[in-house]
């Protein structure tokens, strides 16, 4: 069936007047369940509106207060929503494909559970936001803020959180603040999924089972940093300086290791599945029972390097120049060699 509707051709679908009557171009009266097709709502004033399950799919609502609002399962597909205040919203299984939600306000919004491919959350505000089970692909998150905020596997982020000054009570010795480095504290166990930590001074530093899953710490300074049992899925450490490092039982699945320094670094049992080692330093060290599968090694120095198997390789040490020992006292030049007397006698009976 083919029905024309004010210009629009609807296929298929059967349209009575309560449905036809609960959407309408320009504007959309908060209600569930209903049809709001490419809306016009701009700066619309909404906050506790409740919106479930309603499909407001291409509209635009730049810059609108839905704070605190319901939109469970609601449709918002191709929407322009740039500036959105949807600060203490349920958006549980909300659909955002392809949504523009630049500048948005989520901070503690419910998302769990929410379609969020292709959507664009650049300099959104996800502070507190729940996104467990959400789905991800090709999501942009630039310059979002992610702090306490829980990410699809149940991992919360806190690579955008501010350090806290110290309070100082009056009379109260001043305790000085954790190392905090673009939003992550650096301490064991931290959580700083996202960290953007490139070209940070991480030397010596205690980051034991850190949660640093897709940290940036590219030419990161990590010289004998201790990082055993760490989550560094996805982390990029290429040409980072790992001379040292702790690094045994970390999980560096997929990791970006390229020209990375690891010279001495212990390794073992660490998860290195499909790693990019592409031309890193390994020498002296220590890999002996890590996971190397589908790891890229092309170009890889091993050099007095314990593989996962124990055997040491020297694959890539340079020729060594040994060292030739005489057996005796050389010969000064400058000293004048004395024939005995027996070689005298000797040369005088040959004259005869």
């Amino acid at each position: 069936m083919r029905l024309k509707v004010a210009g629009l051709i609807v296929s298929g679908l059967m349209l009575s007047a309560a449905t036809s009557s609960s959407w309408a171009w320009g504007t959309c009266t908060p209600r569930q369940n209903s049809q709001c097709l490419g809306a016009e709502m701009p700066d619309a004033k909404q906050p506790g509106a409740d919106y479930s399950g309603t499909d407001m799919h291409e509209g635009n609502f730049a810059r609108s207060d839905f704070s605190k609002g319901k939109f469970v399962r609601t449709n918002f597909y191709k929407s322009k929503l740039m500036g959105v205040n949807f600060s203490g919203a349920d958006l549980q299984r909300v659909n955002f494909f392809f949504s523009d939600l630049t500048g948005a306000n989520l901070s503690g919004a419910n998302l769990t559970g929410a379609k969020l491919d292709h959507a664009n959350f650049t300099e959104a505000n996800l502070t507190d936001a729940n996104l467990a089970g959400a789905q991800l692909n090709d999501t942009k998150f630039f310059r979002a803020t992610l702090c306490r905020t829980t990410m699809p596997d149940g991992i919360v982020n806190n690579a955008g959180c501010q350090a806290e000054k110290p309070k100082v009570e009056s009379g109260a010795a001043v305790t000085p603040a954790a190392n905090v480095i673009n939003g992550c504290t650096i301490k064991p166990q931290t959580v700083c999924v996202n960290a953007a930590l490139a070209e940070a001074n991480l030397a010596s530093a205690e980051l034991g089972a850190a949660q640093l899953y897709m940290a940036n710490l590219a030419q990161a300074n990590l010289f004998k940093a201790s990082l055993p049992k760490a989550n560094l899925t996805e982390a990029n450490l290429a040409r980072a300086n790992l001379d040292r490092a702790n690094l045994s039982q970390a999980n560096l699945t997929d990791a970006n290791l390229s020209k990375a320094v690891l010279r001495g670094a212990r390794l073992e049992r660490a998860n290195l599945t499909g790693a990019v080692l592409l031309g890193a330093d390994l020498t002296e060290a220590d890999l002996t029972g890590a996971n190397l599968t589908d790891a890229a090694l092309n170009g890889a120095l091993l050099c007095h390097t314990v593989m996962p198997d124990g055997v040491v390789n020297n694959s890539g040490c340079a020729g060594e120049k040994k060292e030739v020992k005489p057996t005796a006292e050389p010969v000064k030049a400058t000293e004048e060699v004395q024939p005995t007397k027996s070689a005298v006698k000797t040369k005088a009976k040959t004259k005869k």
